[in-house]
């Protein structure tokens, strides 16, 4: 008979068979082993514990180790699988004497398991102990033999073993029960960690030690008798004594730890930016500071330390966590709050940047009246005029008002979405020129952002760091200003801000070689409920809010008086006294008339000085004039008399010069004009409340009458009589001090004011 021809070995069917076999036994597996939920652990910058969150299911369990240290892995492998590495998931030998030893004593003793089986059963949440389930649990773990290397498993085991009451893994027990990482466990410690899987129950305080104490001895011995230990360490670690209670987790940043949590991060080990030392240093300064300020019933504030070069987030205290303090689970670093005056440098800046002002640049500080709105100084006082940079530092509200509806609200509230502030988003006529007063909401985390930014920017101009647009906690977060301000610009504002008279005993720093420069700003919102201080060198940036959580507002609750000295007092630690170059190669030489600031006429006294490259100044000193004066003293024309003498005068108008002169005794008005030349009317007279177009609203008082408007003006003469007019009547006359009072009735009103020659000002204004 002809022989039956082979087949094809591609269809004979025990290849199929194998290769079936095989495919099972790949894809029969897992793909995660453990979906238990994992606690949020946030780490310092090196690594150190700093917070820790519970796991969603209410057991400490951290997120898996990578790697295993030494001692433990030692106390491990000699108590759980000293054949680990020489096995392939399953050990005969333990097999086969736990199978001898469980028919013996007619019941399960021993299941002979390695640590791969363990890590297989602790994956399956211990199902019954049976021998069909051991058989499944032995195929499992050569499966998880294939699939992991050896170190992989025993940092899988170590870090899923339960180790008694709601505590899961090897470096969560390390510290519930040591207060310290696995790495710097003693050799008692460690072979504890190493026996508890066997028997967790036995972790209770109180009970059991004696039967725990004896399996850790055991163990220490046989570490000893394998060469692992000598005898002097193994007979240290017997005297260690057993923990007595869980102790508590580190938690110095609760609220990073939960804005972690909340920003995609939650269950995860996340390593931050933050130094540890620093994090617990600024959040002591604070509380302490807080537990003072409570006393006036002021209890929250956050914090913020970042390094200019890095733009790393080096101290992170959301709030005060003092017992008495309200909120103190809230996260303010994240809260929007008005903003107070803690725009203004942004608004300053673009002014020097586009040539509007230079900072010695006289600017006006006097009472006006913008429509509805009537801008006041903190400090409810009028400088009349004042350069530009000491406006800044000295944070008056006129002046900035006014440069705002000059450099335009429109674009400046652009100017502030590109710098980075995202609460700034209503329309921005619905801010107007509160805008740069308090009228918008910043948080600290922006407000650090986009000061750090521009901070960044002078110190690589420096050579101190390299460009860093944004500010970070870890790594993959990226939050940046898109905007950057000119330079030169920046350091012209930098330089006004070290000018802030600093609070306390920090006035007098310029007289101390130690002291450190520091620019700082600070802001205070209407109703005194928030109080803001951002300050940096080109080191470091600390930012700081002061208020109460719910809005409520309290004397005294302002961004110098309360939010200032918290500011000094961290920066006290920092140590740091770098200060920016100037950056020669963004300015360019101009001259400006050395009194007033402005672009020089042909009468000013120049001095030279420096404007940002781009810079072109526009506005032409009128404060100088050419006069001729008589033997008298009086004005003249040129063509009357003789022996006059030509001057050039510094003149402001009679109401800035009325609130300059206050500041300035030597400053003297022009001279009146000699009757002998025949009259010439003259700026001599203003009215400086109310101004014009203002709208008034009189309250009525205890007794039902309407409150008195008073009227106030002034003359370059002070002996001058001036004579009022409300509506085309006569009302009154004043001498001297030329103030009057009045009970004006609604509506619209027109005010006229008179001198005995016929000088004269009005304004429109209306009461309601």
């Amino acid at each position: 008979m002809a022989s039956k021809p082979k087949q094809p070995w591609y269809l004979r069917k025990q290849l199929w068979l194998i290769f079936g076999i095989c495919i099972f036994f790949w894809l029969h597996f897992p793909s995660q082993l453990f979906q238990d939920p994992t606690s949020t652990l946030i780490l310092d910058k090196n690594g150190k514990q700093l917070s820790a969150q519970i796991a969603d299911d209410g057991q400490w369990r951290f997120p898996a180790l990578d790697s295993v240290p030494p001692k433990l892995e030692e106390a491990v492998l000699h108590f759980e699988d000293e054949y680990f590495y020489y096995h392939f998931g399953l050990n005969p030998v333990s097999i086969f004497r736990a199978i001898y030893q469980n028919i013996v004593q007619d019941k399960v003793v021993s299941g002979g398991s390695t640590i791969s089986m363990q890590v297989i059963r602790l994956s399956r949440k211990n199902p019954p102990r049976t021998y069909l389930e051991k058989l499944y649990e032995i195929y499992l773990a050569i499966r998880l033999e294939v699939e992991y290397s050896k170190a992989e498993i025993l940092a899988i085991y170590t870090s899923n073993a339960p180790y008694g009451g709601n505590v899961v893994g090897a470096e969560t027990a390390s510290w519930r029960y040591f207060g310290r990482p696995l790495a710097q466990l003693s050799w008692a410690e460690n072979a504890l960690l190493a026996v508890l899987p066997n028997a967790p129950s036995l972790m209770h305080p109180g009970k059991n030690a004696p039967e725990l104490l004896s399996k850790r001895n055991r163990l220490l011995k046989k570490l000893e008798a394998k060469g692992v230990i000598d005898q002097t360490t193994r007979s240290l670690a017997e005297i260690e004594p057993l923990p007595n209670k869980p102790v508590s987790l580190p938690d110095h940043a609760f609220h990073l730890l939960d804005f972690a949590s909340k920003s995609g991060k939650h269950g995860q080990r996340i390593t931050t930016t933050v130094d540890q030392g620093l994090q617990e240093i600024v959040s002591e300064k604070l509380n302490s500071y807080m537990a003072l300020l409570s006393q006036n019933e002021i209890y929250n504030a956050c914090a913020l330390v970042v390094s200019i070069e890095s733009g790393n987030v080096l101290a992170y205290v959301g709030n005060a966590t003092n017992q008495n303090t309200k909120s103190r689970f809230v996260d303010l670093i994240r809260r929007p709050r008005s903003s107070g005056s803690i725009l203004k440098p942004f608004l300053y800046a673009k002014a020097f940047e586009n040539g509007l002002l230079h900072p010695s640049s006289l600017v006006r500080d006097v009472p006006v009246s913008i429509g509805n709105y009537a801008p006041e100084n903190f400090d409810k006082t009028f400088s009349g005029v004042v350069p530009a940079g000491l406006a800044l530092s000295r944070s008056l509200n006129i002046p900035a008002a006014m440069l705002l509806r000059e450099y335009g609200l429109g674009v400046f509230y652009e100017d502030l979405n590109q710098l980075g502030f995202r609460n700034i988003n209503r329309a921005a006529s619905n801010y107007g020129l509160t805008l740069i007063l308090g009228g918008a909401e910043v948080n600290l985390w922006d407000l650090a952002k986009v000061y750090h930014h521009q901070a960044n920017r002078l110190a690589v101009e420096s050579g101190n760091a390299m460009h860093k647009s944004n500010i970070h906690l870890w790594d993959s977060q990226a939050d940046s200003s898109t905007m950057t301000i000119h330079p030169a610009a920046w350091f012209q504002v930098s330089e006004a801000l070290t000018e802030v008279t600093r609070p306390g005993a920090n006035q007098d720093w310029k007289r101390f070689s130690s002291s450190r420069r520091i620019a700082w700003k600070t802001g205070t919102s209407h109703g005194f409920r928030d109080a803001w201080a951002v300050g940096f060198n080109a080191e470091y940036l600390v930012a700081v809010w002061v208020g109460n959580a719910d809005g409520l507002g309290r004397p005294g609750l302002t961004g110098v008086s309360a939010a200032a000295p918290l500011m000094f007092n961290v920066f006290d630690h920092l140590q740091s006294d770098h200060w920016f170059y100037q950056p020669d190669g963004h300015f360019k030489p101009t001259q400006l008339c050395s009194k007033s600031g402005l672009v020089p006429n042909e009468y000013c006294p120049v001095t030279a000085s420096q404007t940002p490259e781009n810079a072109n100044l526009k506005s032409l000193c009128s404060m100088h004039q050419l006069v001729y004066l008589n033997q008298d003293g009086l004005l003249a024309k040129r063509d009357c008399g003789t022996n006059l003498r030509d001057t050039v005068w510094f003149q402001l108008d009679p109401v800035a010069g009325y609130f300059y002169k206050k500041h300035h005794p030597s400053y003297k008005p022009i001279p009146q004009f000699s009757e002998d030349c025949g009259y010439q009317p003259s700026k001599e007279i203003a009215i400086i409340y109310p101004t014009s177009e203002t709208k008034i609203y009189l309250p009525k008082n205890f007794n039902g009458d309407q409150e008195l408007l008073q009227l106030h003006a002034t003359h370059a003469n002070t002996k001058q009589t001036l004579f009022w007019h409300l509506d085309e009547e006569y009302i009154g006359k004043t001498e001297g001090i030329h103030q009057l009072n009045i009970v004006p009735n609604r509506g619209k009103h027109k005010l006229l004011v008179m001198d005995k020659k016929g000088n004269s000002a009005s304004v429109r204004f209306g009461v309601e």
